[in-house]
Parts: C-alpha cells; structure tokens; sequence
C-alpha cells in the first residue's frame, strides 16, 4: 500500500489506536483501566510491619496521587515519590501521627500524598527534589515491641 500523502499514515495510525484503546477499555469498569493507577513499594526486613502499606491502605489511596515508597535501609528510613514539575518553594512535608505528608504543587499543578513511617526521628528529616523525584531521608528509631512482646524481668 503506497501513502501519496504522509498525513494520511498518521490518520491512519490515530484511528487504529482510538479503536484498540476502546476495544482495551470496554473489558473494564469506568476508570480502572490497567496502569492508570500508581503503586507502592515497601521493604523493611522482608515483611510489612503492622499498618505500613497493608490492603487498606493501598484501598484508601486515590489513584490520582502520586505513590510514594518507603525503604529502611540500614539506620535510615527513605521515602521516594514523583513530583513532576515542583520547585523546592512548592514543597511541604510534614510529619504527623507516624506518617509523612507531602503536600506540593502551584497554580497550574497540585500534589498530596502521605506514606506511613517506622519509627524515625522527625528532626534528622532531610529532602531532595531532583529531576521531579522527591526523596526524604530520617534517621531510622529502633521498633518498639508491643505490649505482649515485652521482655519478661
């Protein structure tokens, strides 16, 4: 098939991916098109302490936001999320109840998510915000046993 005019390839190629992009999305209900959400990472020793990124959570989180991932590696806790587009001046964190609020955005664009935290010192918090990627380091606090699991005397 010979194209005389270039444009029509491309009109072409439009109308086949607005046909495949609606044969994709009639297989699933209104706005749960697979990948339209984000998704969180959380490593900490190999398993999911108590309340950090449970089912709950994860059901609670509107996909619209961006998701942020919490890493302990060593004594430091890291959080990491995407913030396309923010300036260090458009950038609010703080830290609240065990969890770390990430509020950001300006006029033309706005950001907020939260993440849960292990045990950290909220005053060793330190951020970088480079190429649209946020990360904040704390100083890691050793796990508080629960009740049950305290050491008998």
């Amino acid at each position: 098939m010979i194209h005389e005019d270039m444009t029509d390839i491309f009109r072409q190629m439009d109308a086949m991916m607005a046909q495949l992009m609606r044969e994709m999305e009639s297989g699933f209900p209104a706005g749960m098109m697979p990948g339209a959400g984000g998704y969180r990472i959380i490593i900490h020793g190999g398993e999911l302490p108590p309340g950090i990124g449970g089912p709950e959570e994860s059901r609670s989180r509107d996909p619209g936001e961006p998701a942020a991932e919490v890493h302990r590696i060593g004594d430091e806790v890291k959080v990491v999320t995407e913030l396309p587009g923010v300036t260090d001046e458009a950038l609010r964190l703080n830290v609240s109840e065990g969890r770390l609020v990430i509020d950001a955005g300006d006029a033309d664009r706005h950001y907020h998510t939260s993440a849960a935290l292990p045990p950290v010192d909220p005053a060793s918090m330190k951020k970088s915000l480079r190429n649209g990627v946020l990360e904040v380091t704390f100083t890691a606090l050793p796990e508080q046993p629960e009740n049950d699991e305290l050491p008998e005397k």
